[in-house]
């Protein structure tokens, strides 16, 4: 069995779907996987036979200039020195918080259906790759399920598709354009469940909804974890610093600044030193001066590769949160962040701060395998029983690597979605 992988980021260790896919594809061998991307980035793990990318920039060229966009990646260009993006100016490019305007999505849209993405150099990759199936990662951009689509169409094979975030039960935006966008949108959804053969979701609240609407064959694979599950929790006496790791967009740097407040209020009564820890690439000067005044915390810049793991498991806390607003709470319902698996199975305590209808916040409530805040209110005498109650540490972080075992088991979860893929198609 080969399985195309289409998404919009490749396999890698430095961006939570790239873990993700490392994980769900644990179970299969290299010569069985092949992916179709278009992130301007390169791997940093050879985990496939073959890379194809196909980028924003060169989709443009093909509509403007008549270029022939996209190509086999070299393997000399996969390393574990790669970062998030291949050129540094391609960042400040692509986290641009306007490219989320319905504008502009619906134009990127309308320059890929114009693009000549699907072209020979395409059609040669495909036939020397030779998949059997499709496994596509959607979003909010329309022409990733194009893509899927025609191909699927074109080489008569499969597809089963993966959903992590919630794109369909959504509520509906005020503007006309955001309307129109998100009615084009939930029509390609509807698309492409049709013409799926399975599907596959990150928690029983999305299984639930979409077998439901669209009746089609749900199996919930949760994310694994990126690294081995300790044998034993790592509890400290007295701990000092609680980190965070990875993107703080979507409001989440809100929430970190609550905490960081709380943390503020909480060393002023109490004669504390505790520290706020953020591992994040974030440059926006708006979002970084948000934390201007907060003492306790430490903004400590994007790591990656080895220098990621020894700051992760060098963290006394972990900390989990989401921000608390109508809109950033639609668009994190139903996920489960990679982040929690790797969390769960880290054997350190984690602290949990959301509102507590959000799925990610369940899972840990659900299973006691985190401390957890789920308001405000109640924000600072959970931080305050966090860093001093050592026994209800080790209770928790005890519970945090039993969830681990159980639900994020890297192996399992490869084994889980290759018994999948053989039931399905």
């Amino acid at each position: 069995m080969k399985v195309l992988i289409i998404s919009h980021l490749p396999m890698a260790t430095q961006n939570n779907m790239g873990k993700t896919f490392l994980s769900l594809f644990s179970g299969f061998e290299k010569s069985e996987l092949c992916q179709l991307y278009i992130y301007p980035s390169f791997p940093d793990v050879d985990r496939c036979s073959s890379y194809y990318r196909v980028t924003d920039k060169e989709v443009l060229s093909s509509v403007i200039k008549g270029k022939t966009p996209g190509g086999e990646i070299e393997k000399s260009f996969i390393s574990e020195s790669q970062g998030l993006y291949e050129k540094a100016k391609d960042e400040s490019f692509y986290r641009n918080k306007k490219n989320k305007s319905a504008v502009r999505r619906l134009l990127r849209d309308a320059m890929w259906r114009l693009g000549r993405w699907y072209n020979k150099n395409l059609e040669n990759w495909l036939k020397k790759e030779k998949p059997d199936c499709i496994f596509v990662a959607p979003g909010a951009a329309m022409f990733i399920y194009d893509i899927a689509i025609k191909i699927s169409r074109r080489l008569n094979i499969p597809i089963i598709t993966y959903i992590c975030d919630e794109y369909y039960f959504v509520s509906e935006p005020s503007g006309i354009l955001e309307k129109t966008r998100l009615c084009l949108l939930k029509s390609k959804i509807k698309e492409l469940m049709k013409k799926s053969s399975g599907l596959a979701v990150i928690c029983d609240e999305l299984k639930q909804d979409y077998e439901k609407e669209f009746g089609i064959a749900a199996k919930t694979v949760m994310t694994g974890t990126s690294y081995p599950i300790s044998e034993s929790i790592k509890v400290l006496e007295n701990p000092k610093t609680i980190c965070y790791f990875g993107n703080i967009r979507c409001n989440r740097y809100v929430s970190l600044g609550e905490i960081g407040k709380a943390l503020d209020s909480i060393n002023e009564k109490y004669k504390t030193d505790y520290v706020l820890k953020i591992y994040t690439s974030e440059k926006d000067p708006e979002i970084i001066g948000s934390f201007g005044g907060i003492k306790s915390v430490e903004l400590c810049g994007f790591v990656t590769g080895k220098e990621f793991e020894k700051a992760f498991y060098a963290s006394d806390i972990l900390l989990h949160t989401e921000a608390f607003d109508k809109d950033s709470m639609d668009f994190v319902r139903h996920s489960v962040s990679t982040k929690i698996a790797d969390s769960l199975g880290s054997g350190i305590l984690l602290f949990a701060y959301g509102p507590e209808n959000i799925s990610s916040m369940q899972h840990l409530i659900r299973n006691n395998c985190a401390m957890v805040a789920s308001s405000k209110e109640e924000l600072e005498e959970m931080l305050i029983k966090a860093f001093s109650d050592h026994d209800e540490r080790k209770k928790v972080a005890e519970k945090a690597l039993e969830t681990a075992k159980i639900y994020h088991d890297s192996e399992n979860s490869g084994k889980m979605l290759r018994e999948f893929f053989k039931e399905t198609i």
